[in-house]
């Protein structure tokens, strides 16, 4: 009724299978021999995993145990994970057939060196962050290269020196409106270099950045302003370019890492949307893991690709302009196009598989 599709290489219905061995069996004898059954092995497993069980008696016909077998397909496991749970699993059943009366969530599954390498061992990964205030982080990295180019939109480049005293300019300017510590400052901009002077003011004001991408439905810009509650929002990229009074000088606003460096909103798929507030601290760390982890340096061209109101649009941000690589602003016309132009030298962008998928076979141009 049902007519799955059916494949050669595994079975329609399930793909993991426990069988136990206990139908009756005959007794085949011949004249003058003695004659025993043996498992004969194929070499090919019928199942993506099965396990086979058979009970043993002596001579008398006592138990004498069970005796199993695990086949399993080799393009899917490997020994060492196979041997593992089978480990497990007996160790479960040891446990409850030495007290059947206890609940199984009290039976632990793995033994003293096991749980020592997961829990431990392969969990060591907590180092020595630096745990600076982004302006702070961002302030000390534009003083290290300040003729280092630190963000590029077509044709418009702007060195270290140059993004820090137009931020400086535009924090002066917030400061100005009464913006300062644990209030919260919304740029619903488009992606431009105005918005990434904004996202570094309002950082270096004090304030938590809450990117709203003005592509947005109507209704969720209004449901997360009135959520946030912003204290100024920035919606005009005149407010940001239009700072040449201000001064240059760092606003050197008192922080702490716990300060909230910026607030997130999820997507809102499973309900209303929800904003999450990220401290200065978290940031820290976060960068610090994906510098390592992407391997990005001075010399490395981050692309900032992610909408303004994703959370990637601030990891992308601060990976490059904490450790002294350039940020690459896409066509905003067509951010697509970034992933293909060999002439903006991109080393690295973050894209959904989606994205990836969108572009034609053979024409990413990501240099190495």
């Amino acid at each position: 009724a049902l007519n799955p599709s059916r494949s050669l290489s595994h079975h329609p219905l399930f793909q993991t299978i426990l069988a136990v061995q206990n139908a009756p069996m005959g007794r085949f004898s011949l004249p003058g021999l003695d004659v025993a059954t043996y498992a004969v092995a194929t070499g090919t497993a019928k199942f993506d995993l099965g396990v086979s069980l058979a009970e043993q008696f002596a001579a008398d016909g006592s138990p004498a145990g069970v005796a199993g077998t695990v086949e399993y397909a080799t393009d899917l496991f490997d020994r060492s994970t196979v041997t593992a749970l089978v480990r497990r699993w007996t160790r479960l059943l040891r446990a409850v057939t030495a007290d059947p009366e206890q609940p199984i969530g009290a039976i632990g599954l793995l033994d003293a060196d096991e749980r020592h390498r997961l829990l431990e061992q392969d969990n060591a990964t907590d180092r020595d962050v630096a745990a600076l205030p982004l302006p702070r982080a961002f302030g000390a990295r534009a003083a290290a290269v300040p003729d280092t180019v630190s963000l590029v939109r077509g044709d418009t480049e702007l060195t270290y020196r140059q993004l820090d005293a137009w931020a400086n300019r535009f924090a002066h300017e917030l400061i100005a409106r009464g913006v300062g510590p644990e209030q919260v400052v919304a740029v619903a901009l488009p992606r431009s270099v105005e918005s990434v002077v904004a996202a570094l003011g309002v950082w270096k004001a004090g304030a938590a950045y809450l990117p709203v991408d003005p592509a947005y439905p109507a209704a969720r810009i209004a449901f997360m302003l009135a959520d946030a509650r912003p204290s100024v929002v920035v919606d005009d990229i005149a407010t940001v370019a239009e700072t040449t009074a201000r001064p240059e000088t760092d606003p050197r606003v008192p922080l702490d890492v716990r300060h909230p460096a910026y607030v997130i909103y999820t997507s809102g798929s499973t309900g209303r949307p929800k904003g999450v507030v990220v401290s200065h601290a978290g940031v820290a760390s976060l960068v610090a893991a994906q510098v390592e982890r992407f391997a990005i340096e001075p010399g490395s061209r981050v692309l900032q690709f992610a909408s303004p109101s994703f959370d990637a649009s601030v990891s992308e941000i601060c990976t490059a302009l904490l450790c002294g690589a350039t940020l690459v602003l896409p066509p905003a016309a067509d951010p697509l196009a970034a992933l293909t132009d060999a002439r903006l030298h991109v080393t690295h962008a973050t894209v959904p598989p989606s994205v990836l998928a969108a572009v034609p076979e053979g024409a990413l141009s990501l240099s190495t």
